[in-house]
């Protein structure tokens, strides 16, 4: 009775496993690869709100690389636009992709730097890098600015109606 109990489970137990490990026959498919990022675009609202976060997104895919559609399925709502409109520009190199369209889920990361306050604004951002399915945006956004501390004279200046009048 114990044999066939054993005997049993460990049936059980390799039918279980050759059932989790996939077909050896067929070659595995890669994920599409970007070959060209468009210019980066981080939404202005959501830049001067300080919005950031990671935005993962249905890409569906054409055999020549490009995008035939871009549906955000989570992240920040500021974000989700800016980054689908981001991905239907990008163009991908799609290997091994199947008659049709293809399907993948790719990840927009929406970063901030320190902001800039009196002083201009860096112009090399919004900036953008790539690695491994992750597209990531880094923005600058403005912090706000007291002019008045800058010129030269505030100190003096007690009287608010009196500083703009010389």
């Amino acid at each position: 009775m114990r044999r066939l109990a054993r005997v049993l489970l460990s049936s059980v137990l390799l039918s279980a496993a050759f059932a989790q490990n996939p077909p050896s026959g067929g070659a595995p498919q890669s994920e599409p690869a970007v070959i060209k990022l468009p210019p980066p675009l981080y939404p202005p609202m959501a830049l001067a709100a300080f919005v950031y976060g990671q935005v993962e997104l249905n890409i569906t895919l054409r055999q020549d690389g490009t995008v035939d559609s871009a549906e955000a399925v989570s992240g920040p709502p500021m974000l989700r636009a800016g980054a689908a409109e981001s991905a239907k520009q990008t163009q991908f190199e799609c290997n091994g992709c199947t008659a049709g369209t293809t399907q993948f889920r790719i990840v927009y990361r929406y970063e901030l730097t320190e902001p800039f306050y009196c002083e201009p604004a860096d112009k090399s951002y919004p900036r953008v890098s790539q690695s491994a399915g992750i597209i990531t945006i880094t923005g600058q956004p403005a912090g706000t600015c007291d002019p008045s501390a800058t010129r030269a004279g505030a100190a003096k200046c007690l009287f608010l109606w009196k500083c703009g009048w010389r």
